[in-house]
């Protein structure tokens, strides 16, 4: 099944760089949590979002709100089984300011049933492996 999950996150990426919001759900299982990176200092109000709504608001507020254009380039997928790591950059433009920068992104995306459960994000590569006990 693994090969089969790599493939499903390729498709969520593809659905997320072409804001494809309904190609992107079909991925998520429907108890999906989705962990969004959280920026050093600000760890007490991270927030989890729950399910497709939860799946729906974060879309909002990334792709509506915050980023002109957020665009995902992973350049590496690994396979962990029920798991897929994700390491690449995000390349990102300010809605307010207009100012453009590259990213860095880990992701970790959960498995069950070949649907994604749960979406980990990392402001670095490290912190990613670190989630899943590797190292680079």
């Amino acid at each position: 099944m693994s090969r089969e999950n790599v493939e499903s996150v390729r498709r969520a990426v593809e659905a997320w760089n072409a804001d494809d919001l309904d190609a992107f759900l079909a991925e998520l299982d429907s108890e999906v949590e989705w962990h969004p990176a959280i920026q050093p200092g600000l760890e007490g109000r991270a927030t989890v979002y729950r399910g497709p709504d939860g799946a729906r608001e974060i879309w909002r507020q990334d792709r509506g709100e915050a980023w002109e254009r957020l665009v995902n380039r992973p350049r590496e997928l690994r396979d962990l089984g029920e798991s897929v790591l994700a390491l690449g950059h995000l390349d990102l433009t300010a809605r307010r300011t207009g100012i453009e920068f590259s990213q860095e992104v880990g992701e970790v995306f959960d498995f069950r049933a070949g649907k994604i459960v749960r979406i980990r994000d990392f402001l670095t590569h490290a912190e990613a492996l670190e989630a899943v006990g590797l190292t680079e």
